[in-house]
């Protein structure tokens, strides 16, 4: 897949998945500050993919649900997806460092 397509319902399903794990105050309170800003980012980016992993359990489904609405595969398909790479990928997602501040 080219590029992930960030459509509504797709925001929603993650907001929700941010909401269902308790973690959008985490987040807010990721905090890295070197002064080096791409090694800033690299870092946050690990921090909050150690975050999403550590709550994975508490919203499972409707993670797969996503996966398999922005792959657009199955819901099996999506099962099968390296869940490390598509969280990468979704947080490298311009539209979703915006919508989480990483920016």
């Amino acid at each position: 897949m080219e590029s992930l397509k960030i459509k509504p319902r797709a925001l929603s399903k993650i907001s929700l998945i941010i909401n269902k794990m308790g973690i959008s105050s985490l987040i807010m309170q990721l905090d890295v500050e070197t002064g080096d800003e791409k090694q800033d980012r690299k870092e946050l980016v690990k921090q909050l993919v150690a975050l999403v992993i550590d709550n994975f359990y508490k919203a499972e489904e409707e993670m797969i649900e996503l996966i398999a609405m922005l792959k657009e595969i199955t819901k099996q398909e999506a099962e099968e997806v390296d869940i490390v790479s598509f969280i990468k990928e979704l947080i490298n997602n311009d539209k979703i460092k915006d919508f989480l501040k990483l920016t």
